[in-house]
């Protein structure tokens, strides 16, 4: 089977679905009543169970939810279930009192379950597995959570069948009490799945990792079995796909992929989710691709085609050096091969891992600062260099890692979440939720912020203060104090050549060294239970939304640190070629949580057969030098500035946010500053 001579097109149905998406006036979709009743049924679950454990607790607002929201059916959605009630503001809604009797009831989110287990299984066969559970808190709670879980899919059904929608009806009220057999009920109880677990957490996120995978045997036993045609299929992926523009900006779907003997894993639905998002062009799911030498001609043509759209999707993904990040926490070959994405750019193993991946954050450039006081007389730069990789290990140990291991046992006794412990495999055998180290794996994100920050820093102390000798480092840390008083210091700071993102072999081999030294710090030191914290270099958001003191790189107060594995925006004199080939340079391999690099193109750049070359070329020769990953914007910064001045001209316009796509409009003003500054810079 394949989609070489398959003609598909929008139907009608998804047509309209998409003019309802063009009328939203924001950059999720919700709805205000939803969200408030929503917040009643929050305050009536938690006020009454003070005292309870949280994961009663849990299991109780699940509960309540499944019986009492209103559940509504649309005569245009093929699939059905609401997702917009999803993180409201419950002070909108509640008073102080009413929020204190409830207490705080979030989870971290940020999971991939293992959806094709629940859906293999079907829920009365994963009832029966917790009922073989000894006798505990989490087995009450799981049981009512799947019974709840139950109820809720067979009260949409009910639903659907009174306002005579007879094809939801029918799927819904199957898989509430059977596994899916069809193409359609596989995507619904994915669907209401990826509900649930919002609902129990109120977080972000959360993705539904290989969809192509896990939801491929049933559409391949439709099509055998004549059930369904392509364009069929097309039209009920299409309603799928827009639904996840419900609630949450950070939902990842991830396609292609070898096996552990290395065969493509590519299949017609692969081909076909690419094909919809390029036909479509909305923001949600965030659309992610492995790349590999298995990738097929025609796979690079739906991901090469979906990237042209200018919607900063997918994000290529390097197969090969995410199995070896993966692999040096110790998971083996055959589960590491099985990975996934979280949210932006986090892998994890599909189902079976609590990867907790922006659970921890490091600011290299703080650390930095504090070393800088601490380092005393220091008599060459590689004294200075050696004395900040011992103040990082013992920082690292002493401080970083104590509080990694609180949150993580504050998390466990706060956020024991029934349903999201159901459905990632290990929690049931074990009898333990995903907060008390249930999966088969544990890991622990270690996001790391200002890599390049940091490396511009060091290369502007070696020159300006060991070598050239113009400045002492008291005068340089009395200058990051004040914020650069002196210009004509700050100017040499900012003009330095050579730094990170020109290719400059000091840099480059300061990126490797720092970049390999701060990572094995990470992956050699787990926590005292056993669970592995793994690094990326990026911090979602906080290189913009976080104000940090001004670093000897001539990075003023108010400039943004760094982002991602790339280089900050002082440097110089860079090209597509020498941002590629610095980034490079880090230590990829080490990096399972995520090492995002963003380029920019213009439309002009990427048209015709010479622009999809290019971009296939580009993707293919970073990850040849050991690249972990790239995603592209198609844009340049005079739209951005046009659309910033008339975003009513503008309402269309959807770029690549750091690890999500969204409307440029709806962004604050820094973070489109932000986006404007490196689309000029080529980032």
């Amino acid at each position: 089977m394949d989609l070489k001579d398959v003609q598909l097109g929008l139907t009608g149905r998804v047509r309209r679905l998409l003019e309802r998406l063009k009328k939203i006036d924001n950059r999720i979709v919700f709805s205000e009543p939803e969200q408030k009743q929503f917040a009643e049924i929050y305050f009536q679950a938690y006020s009454r169970t003070q005292g309870l454990p949280e994961i009663l607790r849990r299991a109780d607002f699940l509960t309540t939810f499944a019986e009492r929201f209103p559940v509504n059916a649309d005569a245009e959605e093929l699939i059905v279930g609401s997702q917009k009630m999803i993180r409201p503001d419950l002070k909108a809604y509640l008073t102080e009192d009413q929020l204190e009797a409830c207490g705080g009831h979030g989870n971290h989110g940020h999971i991939v379950v293992d959806y094709g287990r629940v859906l293999l299984q079907g829920l009365p066969k994963v009832r029966k597995s917790i009922e073989n559970m000894p006798e505990s808190n989490n087995k009450t709670a799981f049981l009512q959570t799947v019974d709840a879980f139950s109820g809720f899919i067979h009260r949409q059904g009910q639903v659907c069948l009174k306002s005579n929608l007879t094809a939801q009806a029918k799927a819904c009220i199957n898989i509430a009490n059977n596994p899916p057999g069809t193409f359609h009920e596989a995507l619904q109880l994915s669907w209401f799945i990826h509900i649930f677990l919002h609902l129990e957490g109120g977080t972000a996120a959360v993705s539904f990792g290989r969809l192509d995978q896990y939801v491929w045997p049933y559409l391949e036993a439709d099509l055998e079995a004549g059930r369904i045609t392509f364009q069929e299929a097309y039209e009920q992926l299409c309603c799928f796909l827009i639904k996840t523009c419900e609630g949450d900006e950070s939902q990842n779907l991830i396609v292609g992929g070898a096996d552990a003997f290395g065969k493509s894993q590519e299949n017609p639905l692969s081909l076909m989710i690419l094909r919809a998002m390029a036909e479509m062009k909305i923001w949600q799911p965030s659309i992610s691709v492995r790349i590999g030498e298995y990738t097929s001609g025609e796979f690079w043509k739906e991901a090469v085609n979906l990237c042209r759209q200018g919607t900063g999707m997918p994000s290529f993904f390097n197969d090969p050096v995410v199995i070896k990040a993966l692999e040096k926490l110790d998971i083996p070959h055959e589960r590491a091969c099985n990975w996934s994405v979280v949210g932006c750019y986090e892998a994890t193993t599909q189902g079976d891992a609590y990867p907790l991946t922006v659970a921890g954050g490091v600011t290299l450039p703080r650390i930095f600062w504090d070393y800088l006081q601490d380092c005393g007389d220091v008599a060459d730069f590689d004294a200075f260099l050696d004395g900040f990789k011992t103040f990082f290990a013992e920082h690292y140990k002493k401080v970083i890692l104590a509080n990694f291991e609180e949150r993580w046992n504050t998390m466990k006794i706060h956020t024991a979440s029934p349903f999201e412990s159901i459905c990632v495999t290990g929690c049931i055998e074990s009898g333990l939720a995903v907060e008390e180290g249930g999966a088969r794996f544990n890991m622990y994100g270690v996001n790391i912020l200002g890599l390049g920050t940091l490396i511009d820093s060091l290369l502007s102390i070696r020159k300006l203060i060991f070598e050239e000798k113009e400045f002492s480092l008291e005068q340089m840390k009395k200058q990051l104090e004040e914020n650069f008083p002196d210009k004509k210091l700050l100017l040499k700071c900012r003009n330095l050549p050579g730094k990170f993102g020109s290719d400059s072999e000091e840099s480059n081999r300061l990126a490797a060294d720092l970049s390999g030294f701060i990572a094995n710090e990470v992956i050699s030191h787990p926590l005292s239970n056993g669970v592995r914290p793994y690094p990326g270099f990026f911090r979602f958001g906080a290189d913009i939304g976080n104000r940090f003191m001004a670093t000897p790189d001539g990075r003023m107060e108010e400039d943004f640190l760094s982002y991602g594995c790339g280089p900050g925006s002082l440097v110089e004199h860079t090209s597509i070629s020498s941002v590629l080939n610095s980034a490079s340079c880090v230590d990829h391999a080490s990096c399972g949580c995520g090492n995002p690099l963003t380029i920019s193109f213009t439309g002009k750049d990427v048209a015709g057969k010479d622009g999809e070359k290019l971009l296939r070329q580009v993707v293919e020769t970073y990850f040849s030098k050991g690249g972990f990953h790239l995603h592209i914007n198609i844009v340049d910064a005079g739209a951005l500035r046009k659309a910033r001045k008339n975003p009513e001209k503008s309402r269309d316009l959807i770029v690549r946010v750091s690890g999500y796509s969204a409307y440029f409009i709806y962004l604050s003003e820094r973070w489109q500053d932000a986006l404007i500054e490196r689309t000029e810079l080529g980032m």
